[in-house]
């Protein structure tokens, strides 16, 4: 799966750019404020379209502008033409070689892009939410279904919520967060053990474990507990991972130098978990890395990840690694 062009029309400082990729390993150099993340943004967007940083699309719209487009030329096998527009009316549309796409599951199948970015570098040290919101991004890109149920899940537990706060009754909620419940855990734990399988792989002494809050007990065993608190306090939303590392939690007693091997190889194998299942290899986007991730451990990890044969692109202030093989973008 290969990123060949990119262009941006009134997005965020842009008026018009365009960039020409190549299929191995592309650098994007630029100052602070240049817009180095705007084009890693609008580069995930054409995979999951939304801001990896849970920007509203109205505040992608370059200022006095009445809407922005993205539009992208991907090779996946085929060649394929991507084109996402938004209005200030709220209005998206997302185009796959001309045609109006009805929803995302098109784009989904069509092209996946793994992007990290700063607030996933330090993974292993965040909280359970952001963890969460990790893994289901991930999941999500492999599993349209899995975003679906997702979504729902996130809808009706909005209103068991507003249920609870009124002292109403929260059975019928509770039923149908089991339906979609069930389903997330289900492909959490999955797509967990198939990451550790081929993490071990790389390295032993790594391993993840997901922590299911319900953890065998049913919604409704929280009735009285949720009804004092007025809020819900257990279901998928609540679940946590945890790292380890030589069979030590890795928050607690792995060193910096070993979290930031922790979580390069985690990208490996996230790289070849959406191969394997997808049957297609993404495109990985590294926004920044240099400020968490050091030079020399990155440089193995590129080393590493050109053998996968994927296209990698990285936003940086200057090129820390140095290779005549690399594209070389300035902005």
């Amino acid at each position: 799966m290969i990123l060949k062009n990119l262009q941006l029309i009134n997005f965020k400082k842009f008026s018009y750019l365009k960039l020409e990729f190549s299929k191995g390993i592309n650098f994007i150099i630029g100052e602070n404020g240049s817009g180095k993340t705007t084009i890693i943004e609008a580069i995930s967007y054409l995979s999951v379209p939304k801001s990896f940083r849970g920007v509203k699309d109205e505040f992608l719209i370059k200022f006095n502008e009445i809407g922005w487009t993205i539009k992208a030329e991907i090779s996946n096998l085929i060649e394929h033409n991507i084109q996402i527009t938004y209005k200030k009316n709220g209005f998206k549309v997302i185009y796959l070689d001309g045609k109006k796409l009805k929803t995302f599951l098109k784009l989904f199948e069509t092209f996946s892009v793994l992007t990290f970015h700063a607030n996933n570098y330090n993974l292993i040290d965040q909280s359970p939410e952001i963890k969460r919101k990790f893994f289901d991004w991930f999941f999500s890109i492999l599993n349209y279904e899995y975003f679906i149920s997702l979504y729902k899940y996130k809808k009706i537990l909005i209103q068991k919520n507003k249920a609870l706060k009124l002292k109403s009754d929260i059975s019928i909620w509770n039923k149908q967060l089991k339906q979609y419940s069930d389903y997330i855990v289900k492909i959490r734990k999955d797509y967990i053990a198939k990451l550790n399988s081929i993490i071990i792989e790389q390295n032993e002494k790594i391993k993840i474990e997901y922590k299911n809050s319900l953890n065998n007990k049913n919604f409704d065993d929280f009735i009285e507990f949720e009804m004092k608190r007025g809020f819900s306090i257990i279901g998928p939303h609540r679940d946590n991972y945890e790292f380890y590392f030589d069979e030590k939690n890795a928050k607690l007693f792995a060193s910096e130098g070993e979290k930031r091997k922790i979580f390069l190889n985690l990208v490996i194998a996230m790289v070849k978990l959406t191969q394997n299942i997808k049957k297609l290899k993404p495109v990985v986007v590294f926004d920044d890395p240099f400020n968490v991730l050091d030079e020399k451990n990155f440089k193995n990890f590129l080393e590493e990840i050109k053998n996968l044969n994927v296209q990698v692109i990285i936003s940086s202030t200057s090129l820390e690694i140095k290779n005549e093989n690399y594209n070389i973008i300035t902005l």
